[in-house]
């Protein structure tokens, strides 16, 4: 869900909000994990998550308010540190307050990352190393542990180990 005024212009919350749920039943029943993007729709889309009782969430990028963030972790879901960690405020921030296990690391490949005029490049699946390092630093631990941390969270998440 994007509540940003460009996307809105071309679909309307209640839309956005409808097509949301109907995804979240079919992934209730496969028993998916999802992956949220929730720019400006953070209660909204934690929300509809939480109605559809999913059970695996990663809110990806996430830039929202503490107090969602709060209700992310109690409800046992997790968020995604991008290479926007080493610039953007709010989601540094979230990666700060999250707790390490509910942590997992992406690129938003192949997005364009902007910086007002300052820079401007298209992610590679190899950013993940910029996530990483940004995160690492933020969270004071190490490269390697923070690595060993996320993989494990990203092997449990996906169902890929016991």
């Amino acid at each position: 869900m994007d509540y940003h005024k460009r996307v809105r212009a071309v679909a309307e919350k209640d839309v956005q909000n409808r097509v949301l749920g109907e995804l979240l039943k079919i992934a209730k029943k496969y028993n998916k994990p999802v992956v949220i993007h929730s720019r400006y729709a953070w209660r909204d889309a934690l929300s509809l998550v939480e109605e559809a009782q999913i059970e695996k969430a990663v809110f990806h990028w996430y830039t929202g308010t503490s107090s969602v963030l709060r209700d992310i972790v109690n409800d046992g879901y997790c968020i995604s540190a991008t290479p926007a960690v080493e610039y953007h405020e709010e989601h540094r921030r979230a990666v700060k307050e999250i707790p390490l296990d509910r942590l997992l690391l992406e690129t938003d490949s192949p997005v364009v990352y902007r910086r007002g005029s300052e820079f401007e490049y298209e992610a590679r699946p190899s950013d993940v190393l910029r996530s990483l390092r940004g995160a690492a630093r933020l969270k004071g631990v190490s490269e390697v542990r923070l690595a060993e941390i996320t993989t494990g969270n990203a092997l449990k998440f996906f169902g890929l180990r016991d």
